[in-house]
């Protein structure tokens, strides 16, 4: 009898875990229609940025708009590439014991973003049906980050041998170095 009881309680419970739905994650609505690099912009020597704003019937303004949010964020994904490379330079000092007197990244990567944002070109502009409201959406590339970093690297004043300047060059094109600050940033928000 024990044993009868045993397999249906496990039946039981092994049929209402199957009758559970798990929740839907639907972002896009049947009827939304997204270009792929609105969700994933991606440039493979440069750095990318996308971003919609609503129709407002008006394609100068709303073109503009886009654009400028993009080029926004850009800026944004250059001072973050700063803080890791400062994080990433700093890591090295502690582990060589040694320290040097010299501005951060971090410090003069906003001018140098600024200044490097006259060379952010949009490369499609598109329109985008999301939660079934028109949107403009605007893909802004940087071609060539090689510049830019060695510029972060010259006006922060730091020497670094060119084993470890490759090295961070590397880590600064990456996408990996972004999402580990963005994740510790984010634990540090939770505390």
């Amino acid at each position: 009898m024990k044993k009868h009881l045993m397999i249906a309680s496990t039946l039981l419970l092994v049929g209402a875990c199957s009758s559970t739905q798990e929740p839907q994650s639907t972002p896009l609505a049947e009827n939304d229609s997204v270009p792929s690099w609105v969700l994933m912009p991606t440039h493979e020597t440069g750095l990318a940025s996308s971003s919609c704003v609503q129709w407002s019937g008006n394609m100068a303004a709303s073109r503009a708009q886009a654009i400028a949010n993009a080029r926004a964020d850009l800026a944004a994904q250059i001072n973050t590439k700063a803080m890791v490379m400062d994080k990433l330079v700093n890591q090295q000092q502690q582990e060589d014991d040694t320290t040097t007197s010299s501005s951060s990244f971090a410090q003069v990567s906003k001018q140098i973003a600024e200044q490097s944002l006259v060379g952010a070109i949009p490369k499609e502009v598109a329109f985008a049906r999301i939660d079934d409201q028109k949107q403009l959406c605007a893909l802004v590339i940087m071609e060539n980050t090689k510049p830019l970093f060695d510029k972060l690297i010259k006006e922060s004043g730091k020497k670094l041998d060119p084993n470890d300047e490759a090295v961070l060059y590397s880590e600064f094109k990456t996408q990996k170095a972004m999402k580990e600050l963005e994740a510790e940033l984010s634990s540090a928000k939770k505390l």
